[in-house]
Formats: structure tokens, C-alpha cells, sequence
């Protein structure tokens, strides 16, 4: 789900890369910060703009799906390596504190992803791209050279996900059914070889339109309207409200 841009007309939608770009860095600092009862603010919150945008709670889930090993891992990681009252008498682990505090990291890797989500579906890959140098800005050339490599990185992992369905499914069409290590290693060949391929077809594109990486010119400059303003202040009342009251 992360990388996919969905155009429409939201009130997300218009506001300025720059700030739904800083507003995705506050939000991740607030996601780290808050205590469990401010992440169930921010759920809901990701829920309202989730609606707000026009992206179907479906699609908002299955992008993380391919991290669910990733959160299998750190959840028992946590239950069974942390200290404290165990869950089961007689059984030192699973212990109650191990249970609590995994849920709880794997709710604020939820909410990143899910905020992250949001702010690529609402905000095209030139727009982002346009943010993330505004911001890189001062670190010369090395932060334009960031900025579009991290740019681009996001554009192609739709792609990516979608080239790994063909070969799956080409592979399944043919009765190959993978497994184990011998599986994996089907999947992953073709997939870096068709990535690979990709890269050069977009390096030669690059070279074709004489793309320089010195010499970085844009035909429209983005002002800032009143309501990146309010998004700003609404953010900071939020921030205000789930640190200091909840």
C-alpha cells in the first residue's frame, strides 16, 4: 500500500507536500511518545482520514500484510524474553508484561504504517518528491541526490509488489509449487532480474531526457494556503491534547 497514489480532491488531497510531509514527521514522533490510551486517539484518527481521503479500509489493511512475520517476530520476542508476572501459573513465560508491552509496539508500527499510507496515497510522487528536497535542501547536492533516490525508491514499490504477483502466479499457472528455500530462491531470482530491468529502463529514460543530477528546475512553485495552516494548527492541538491530558 505504501508508494500508491490515488488521485482525488480531499481536503488531504490539497494540502501542500511540504506540509503533509512535516505533518507525517510529527505524527511519527507523537506515534512514539503517547501512552496507549493517546494510540487509540490516533486510530482512530487514521480511520477518519482514511474515510476522509477515499481509501477503502480494505486496501489500508492488506498493506500490512507483508509485514506480519516482521510483527509475529517482535510480539514473541517480547513475550518471551521479557521479565515480569507470568501469564499461566506454573509457566515462566508467557509473562503479562511481555504480552502488554509487544501489543503495544506492534500498534505504534501499525499506526506508522498506516499514517505512512495515507500520505502516499494523497500526495503524488512528484509532489514528494518536490517535499523531500524542499526539506534536503541544505545538505546541498548530497540532500537533491537523497531526496530522488528515496523518491523513486517509493514510486517503483508498487511495481515491485505487482511483478511478484505475475511471477507467483505465472509459476502457479505452469504447477510449480514452491517450497522451502528452493521456493524462495524461484521467487526472488526472477523478481531482481525483472527489477533490474526496470532500473536500466528508467536510467535510460533519465539519459534521454538529458536529466542532470546539478541541474534541478521546476515550472511551478507551491505557496502555502490557509489551509495547510489550519492543518498545522490542528495537529499541534492534537499533539497538546493526547500528551498532556490522555
Amino acid at each position: 500500500m505504501i508508494g500508491i497514489y490515488g488521485h482525488g480532491r480531499s481536503y488531504i488531497h490539497l494540502l501542500d507536500p511540504r506540509t503533509k510531509l512535516a505533518l507525517m514527521v510529527g505524527v511519527s514522533l507523537l506515534i512514539y511518545s503517547v501512552r496507549p490510551l493517546g494510540l487509540g486517539v490516533l486510530l482512530g484518527l487514521v480511520l477518519l482520514l482514511s474515510r476522509t481521503c477515499g481509501l477503502p479500509y480494505t486496501r489500508l489493511v492488506q498493506g500490512l500484510r507483508p509485514v506480519l512475520v516482521f510483527f509475529g517476530v517482535i510480539f514473541l520476542t517480547h513475550v518471551l524474553f521479557t521479565p515480569g508476572a507470568p501469564l499461566f501459573e506454573g509457566l515462566p513465560v508467557p509473562t503479562l508484561e511481555g504480552v502488554v508491552t509487544g501489543s503495544v509496539l506492534i500498534l505504534r508500527f501499525i499506526l506508522l504504517i498506516l499514517y505512512t499510507s495515507i500520505m502516499t496515497y494523497t500526495t503524488s510522487p512528484s509532489g514528494l518528491n518536490y517535499a523531500l528536497m524542499f526539506f534536503l535542501r541544505p545538505l546541498g547536492t548530497f540532500g537533491t541526490d537523497l531526496a530522488f533516490m528515496t523518491g523513486t525508491a517509493m514510486t517503483l514499490i508498487p511495481g515491485l509488489f505487482r511483478e511478484k504477483d505475475i511471477i507467483t502466479k505465472a509459476q502457479a499457472a505452469r504447477g510449480y509449487k514452491p517450497r522451502g528455500l528452493k521456493g524462495f530462491t524461484a521467487l526472488v531470482v526472477p523478481l531482481l532480474h525483472r527489477s533490474f530491468r526496470r532500473v536500466d529502463e528508467l536510467s535510460d529514460a533519465l539519459e534521454s531526457r538529458c536529466f542532470h543530477s546539478d541541474r534541478r528546475y521546476y515550472y511551478y512553485r507551491k505557496t502555502l494556503a490557509k489551509r495547510d495552516c489550519a492543518g498545522v494548527g490542528g495537529y499541534f492541538v492534537l499533539a497538546v491534547v493526547i500528551l498532556f491530558f490522555l
